[in-house]
């Protein structure tokens, strides 16, 4: 067993039985078969149900798909994943969507429509050429209750018609909790769409 799940690491679990992703902080490692979990609110799983383990990292998403053992209310035992799978440090899960969104800067607001995004940034179809010289302050609301604020860096720009460009940037200054949130998004939009 390598040194990639480690004592008091926080996880966000996904499950297909529970609707919303429960956090959950690794107790304890027990042996080369299994990890403990306290979850942080008390959810209603079933013993050998899979689950999709991610944390959110600096360098990306640590992500990895197991089985549960045994549920204590709010412990669980998880199996350790296969030695077999890989346990790696991914790329944010990229999810298409079409979303009308207003993108900000001191002289003017650009009217805008996300493509794809990400938890790492985002491509947009706009009406105005956007500088990748500029930081973009941005409101994304993607459902009721969920809205991300954050700056907006382009890194390329395209002109694909006339008045109307392609721009690929990244986010910044983005708050881990937003991350999380938009990571889940996407995670839910791209099972949506593998479930149609």
């Amino acid at each position: 067993m390598g040194t990639t799940i480690i004592k008091n690491q926080e996880f966000i679990i996904l499950s297909k039985e529970v609707t919303n992703a429960t956090k959950c902080i690794v107790t304890e490692i027990s042996d080369e078969e299994c990890f403990n979990v306290e979850l942080i609110s008390e959810e209603r799983y079933f013993p050998e149900e899979s689950l999709e383990f991610f944390s959110v990292s600096g360098s990306g998403i640590l992500y990895f798909s197991t089985q549960l053992k045994e549920i204590d209310g709010k412990f669980l035992t998880v199996k350790y994943p296969d030695k077999s799978s890989v346990i790696q440090r991914r790329k944010y899960t990229r999810a298409e969507i079409h979303k009308n969104i207003l993108i900000y800067t001191k002289e003017h607001t650009i009217r805008a429509t996300i493509i794809d995004i990400s938890a790492g940034g985002m491509c947009l179809i706009a009406d105005t050429e956007m500088s990748k010289e500029k930081d973009y302050q941005t409101e994304i609301n993607l459902e009721k209750n969920l809205t991300v604020n954050c700056k907006f860096k382009p890194v390329r720009v395209n002109i694909i018609e006339e008045k109307k460009y392609k721009i690929s940037g990244q986010f910044l200054l983005m708050k881990n909790v937003d991350k999380i949130a938009l990571t889940q998004y996407c995670l839910k939009k791209v099972t949506e769409i593998q479930n149609k």
